[in-house]
């Protein structure tokens, strides 16, 4: 029996994804890294009583860990609001042969074969295909449908390409 999901996307769950495509990427890593590195710096040289070399590293690491990410999430959020996706309802029906995704003007097919990695953030149930396309699901919006799109992405996707946390789904 398919499962049917309407979706529209809204600026939140956008940026949620984007946010998450980030620091998910090489990029936001080694700035988790360095900001992690200047956390053990601070540690080091308040540990060697270096206050004024802790203040400085302290500085850099709430700017890498606080600050930058607060200002990429508002930027992200500004284009966003303009965003000519947001206003298009996508419907999805998932079934054991794959997702049929349908708009207004387009639709299509993909099997499972297709779609290489699945995550999940607080907000969003991400589904990736070989070309890394992304299938953006809004919790909000998903309703009780959640656990049966979740169950069949687990059985239809390899174990090692499935990112969703366990608590995602409440048993």
């Amino acid at each position: 029996m398919p499962i049917e999901i309407k979706v529209k996307m809204d600026v939140d769950s956008m940026t949620d994804f984007m946010f998450y495509h980030i620091y998910s990427g090489s990029a936001g890593m080694m700035t988790l890294g360095l900001g992690a590195l200047n956390v053990g710096c601070t540690i080091a040289f308040f540990l060697r009583g270096d206050y004024l070399m802790m203040l400085l590293f302290i500085v850099f690491a709430v700017l890498l860990l606080g600050v930058f990410p607060v200002f990429i999430r508002k930027k992200v959020a500004k284009q966003m609001e303009n965003s000519k996706r947001l206003g298009v309802e996508v419907d999805y029906k998932f079934d054991e042969e794959g997702i049929e995704t349908t708009t207004s003007y387009d639709s299509g097919k993909a099997p499972w074969d297709m779609f290489k990695k699945a995550a999940s953030t607080k907000k969003n149930l991400i589904i990736y295909d070989g070309q890394k396309r992304a299938v953006i699901l809004p919790v909000h919006q998903m309703g009780e449908q959640k656990e049966a799109v979740v169950e069949l992405i687990r059985k239809h996707m390899p174990p090692s390409a499935v990112k969703i946390r366990r608590g995602f789904v409440k048993k």
